[in-house]
């Protein structure tokens, strides 16, 4: 009777240790990183409604620079998944800006003195989708700590692929330490 109740319990105990395949999401909003301000190094989006999120370690990794260049500034954001032809990579910069504020910038052009939005495919670069003044988008700076070194916000855009089809980028978060 007693090696019966013990097998029970480490019956019970194994079951409750086992994970549950119920607790991963299945929602690709689920899926994505939460939306913080303290530096996590956290990345992710939805592109088309699928969840894009950088894996934590890597050369796809986030990461973040903010730097002061010749009397301006420049950021990058970015983040990757896949490799070779199945690479898709995610930026966001800015080039030869005003210092950053807690504020809404809208993405355009990638050219000297905007902030833009950018999607790529493929290590030999198949797609690369830029924002521009016909297919916008915004970022939302939520927390920037230049302290701390601490970049935070959310962002959502649409560019077009080869064929000028949409892809649209939405329910973007960051919460990046930066490097300048």
């Amino acid at each position: 009777m007693k090696t019966l109740k013990l097998l029970f319990l480490f019956t019970l105990l194994i079951s409750a240790s086992c994970k549950n395949d119920d607790d991963t999401p299945t929602s690709p909003i689920d899926q994505l990183p939460p939306a913080t301000q303290i530096g996590a190094q956290t990345f992710g989006c939805l592109i088309n409604g699928e969840a894009f999120v950088p894996p934590i370690f890597g050369s796809n990794a986030p990461n973040a620079f903010y730097q002061f260049v010749g009397g301006a500034y420049t950021l990058g954001i970015s983040g990757g998944t896949g490799g070779g032809s199945n690479l898709k990579g995610l930026n966001i910069g800015a080039i030869d800006v005003d210092q950053i504020q807690e504020t809404t910038y809208i993405f355009l052009e990638k050219e000297s003195g905007n902030y833009f939005g950018q999607y790529t495919i493929g290590g030999s670069i198949i797609l690369n989708a830029i924002t521009s003044t016909n297919n916008s988008g915004l970022l939302l700076i939520t927390n920037f700590d230049d302290v701390n070194g601490i970049i935070s916000g959310t962002f959502e855009f649409t560019v077009l692929d080869n064929e000028g089809n949409e892809i649209k980028i939405t329910d973007g978060r960051f919460d990046m330490l930066y490097t300048n």
